[in-house]
């Protein structure tokens, strides 16, 4: 009886050791085109030279230094967008993330959910999805997910210097 209870223990306390990200599954997903920038490369980016007076480079030098983690996931494959797109909502009821607005215009379904930060213009999880799957003709999905210290206001410049997919919708969803 003890073995079978030492068994039952360690097997229990060992299965978060085996488990997967929800991002890391969709990234295992077939026919998924998967981009993931460390903390490292922000790093890096953030330690280039560049010419300090200038206010938006020092806005995207900040920001780059808040940076944990960038993940972009993006597929034309009907089934695998819609794993893709059901990967991302439950991780976004899991961890609680906030619905910060979503647009449905035609075929597309575009919605950008946030995990607060250490302040009210800060947010520590930021997770975009586009969703075409309900477009017979061409079903895409584009899943990003943001970590880090980061300040709203400077998402779409980030993204844009890294030539996110899907920009328009993220410069729409960040302005003032």
């Amino acid at each position: 009886m003890k073995k079978l209870i030492l068994t039952l223990v360690l097997a229990v306390m060992t299965t978060p050791l085996f488990a997967q990200d929800a991002f890391e599954k969709m990234g295992n997903l077939k026919n998924i085109s998967e981009t993931v920038v460390t903390k490292d490369a922000f790093e890096l980016l953030a330690e280039i030279d560049m010419d300090i007076e200038d206010d938006g480079i020092k806005a995207g030098k900040g920001l780059l230094d808040s940076l944990k983690d960038a993940r972009f996931y993006s597929t034309s494959n009907a089934d695998s967008a819609t794993k893709m797109i059901s990967i991302a909502n439950s991780y976004i009821s899991s961890n609680g993330l906030v619905k910060l607005m979503s647009v449905k215009e035609d075929d597309q379904l575009f919605s950008f959910h946030v995990k607060k930060g250490s302040s009210s213009k800060k947010v520590k999880v930021l997770v975009m999805v586009i969703d075409e799957t309900m477009n017979a003709g061409n079903p895409e999905a584009l899943v990003m997910k943001i970590t880090g210290d980061i300040d709203l206001a400077q998402i779409s410049k980030i993204t844009k210097m890294i030539n996110v997919p899907g920009q328009k919708q993220i410069e729409d969803a960040t302005k003032e």
